[in-house]
């Protein structure tokens, strides 16, 4: 191969399909029965029949026809005459059909679910283990165990007639149920295990204890506070100054207020004081400083105070989320009896398992006990890719790469990541396409498909002029960039498309939905669609 790292940045609609299927299709009819040697990774289970169902496809398309494109690229860059590649195609299709187990595409979750198999008895784990899929019956079961609870257990009764007061403080339902199954979410996200994973073993009385440290800390906070506060209204009053002499008494009634207890930065800090106090002008003009440093020295407590206040918001923070921190160490609890009880394993936890056990094992023994060995891995959507996921993954990839002819092929998107919520990081794609991150010996060469075959001109035309327009919101200079450069997509020979945008100005209006609803349907009739081209419309909304 020309190169054993290859990584495609493929926007929307830029044939990414077509070059990921012709990569692995140069690699099988290259060599009989390599397919053996290829691990192919995707998310979704409908993206991996679509793979399986391109490449099977393909290689049928070739044993009948040779003039399709896709034949004519792989025929140059391998080198082969027609006849030649026909022939390795029908065969290759042969041996696919005969040996589909060793055909190898799969999610990234079924993958890791057959290491965590392989490496059951060095885990500890039953051989027999069933993996939980549906998280939510799990997680509802958990959490109605934990409300039956109440009433028996005094301190968890405590702590839930807390939380349904916080509740009712937020203007919420005290009904808890429903928050509980909510919160319980947090416990299946990838990037929250390693810190929920340092409270597991914490009961009820660790977390009521960290609630009172916290509490004492801020009212001994509001205390220091409101003692600087006294000092500094004390030092003005020895100077022999009135709070008559200050612009519209500001100063003074800063302190008097924080006296009063009034510890709210955004009430606080939300005026000129601190600028006019280093600037030196506090007083009004026609009054004199009785001293050179009563400014300085009123700063300096000035922002003694600030930091304080500011040190006792976060400790107050704190001390708000503690109940709900310690319900859901309760929950997480339950869910792990469960689990112990039945031999279940959810599947949001294959990644960290994986992560904790087998990441420091050499590559040959997982190969070994896996009874495989892979030479190529094809990695799609690498942009939703989660950090423990490409970690569990890179020193499997780095042993294929130490050998010869091993290979990577990463395609992905960073501007169409989705899956934050799940530990999907967009920024290690963006550190592997610029170069700035690389795990491995081999330097990856990094190719832009440029053409968006799939839109017509003008709706690509005002993509990438809005984004690029939009580009100036965005904080960090390297999403800056992703926007302006990542948007520069070339049109195909297809026109006719067509961008609107109208807003709705009545914001007086109770029924806003009808108003919506009735600008669609305005819209649909607009386009006068005739017939079958009803299929080609399609109304996305925020929710259900």
């Amino acid at each position: 191969m020309d190169t054993p790292f290859k990584i495609y940045n493929a926007s929307a609609g830029s044939g990414k399909t077509y070059t990921l299927t012709k990569e692995y299709l140069k690699i099988i009819l290259s060599s009989s029965r390599a397919y053996q040697k290829i691990l192919a990774i995707t998310f979704t289970n409908k993206a991996v029949n679509e793979m399986k169902e391109r490449i099977l496809g393909s290689l049928f398309d070739f044993s009948h026809n040779t003039a399709s494109s896709m034949f004519q690229d792989i025929s140059k860059e391998l080198d082969l005459d027609s006849r030649t590649l026909q022939q390795r195609a029908t065969a290759t299709l042969k041996e696919i059909l005969h040996n589909y187990a060793f055909f190898d595409i799969s999610t990234i979750d079924k993958f890791t679910h057959r290491l965590i198999r392989t490496f059951a008895k060095d885990l500890k784990l039953p051989q027999n283990f069933e993996v939980v899929l549906d998280i939510d019956l799990l997680l509802d079961e958990a959490v109605s165990k934990l409300i039956n609870r109440a009433g028996r257990d005094e301190k968890l009764t405590e702590v839930l007639i807390a939380f349904a007061l916080e509740k009712i403080d937020d203007d919420k339902s005290w009904d808890i149920g429903i928050d509980l199954t909510k919160i319980g979410k947090l416990l299946f996200n990838e990037t929250n295990t390693p810190h929920l994973k340092k409270l597991a073993n914490k009961n009820i009385d660790a977390f009521l204890n960290l609630q009172n440290s916290i509490l004492k800390k801020v009212k001994n906070s509001e205390k220091n506070i409101q003692s600087i506060g006294e000092s500094v209204l004390k030092l003005i009053d020895d100077s022999g100054l009135n709070s008559t002499d200050f612009p519209r008494e500001t100063l003074p009634n800063h302190f008097k207020k924080i006296i009063d207890g009034v510890f709210d930065a955004t009430k606080l800090y939300n005026n000129k004081l601190e600028e006019n106090l280093i600037a030196g002008k506090i007083l009004k003009a026609s009054v004199d400083f009785p001293a050179d440093e009563l400014a300085a020295q009123i700063l300096h407590q000035y922002l003694e105070v600030k930091q304080l206040v500011y040190d006792r918001a976060l400790l107050k923070n704190v001390y708000k989320n503690i109940v709900p921190l310690t319900v859901l160490n309760a929950i997480q609890q339950e869910v792990k009896k469960i689990e112990l009880d039945r031999d279940l394993l959810s599947i949001s936890e294959f990644n960290s398992i994986i992560s904790n056990e087998i990441k420091n094992q050499p590559a040959p023994f997982i190969y070994e006990r896996l009874g495989e060995k892979y030479r190529h891995y094809f990695i799609d959507e690498f942009q939703d890719t989660s950090e423990m996921q490409w970690l569990n993954l890179i020193p499997l990839v780095d042993n294929a790469l130490s050998t010869e002819n091993g290979s990577l092929f990463l395609v992905g998107d960073a501007k169409q990541a989705i899956y934050r919520w799940r530990g999907g990081r967009a920024e290690q794609f963006l550190r592997l396409t610029n170069k700035q991150e690389n795990p491995f010996v081999a330097e990856p060469v990094v190719k832009v498909l440029e053409t968006n075959y799939r839109s017509r001109a003008e709706i690509i035309q005002f993509n990438n002029s809005f984004f690029q327009s939009v580009s100036d919101f965005l904080k960090k200079p390297a999403y800056q960039q992703l926007f302006i450069e990542g948007n520069k997509q070339l049109q195909n020979a297809k026109e006719g498309g067509y961008v609107e945008m109208s807003f709705l100005d009545e914001d007086n209006v109770d029924d806003k939905d009808e108003l919506y609803c009735n600008a669609v349907l305005e819209t649909i009739h607009k386009v006068n669609p005739q017939g079958d081209a009803y299929n080609n419309i399609c109304v996305l909304a925020r929710s259900n």
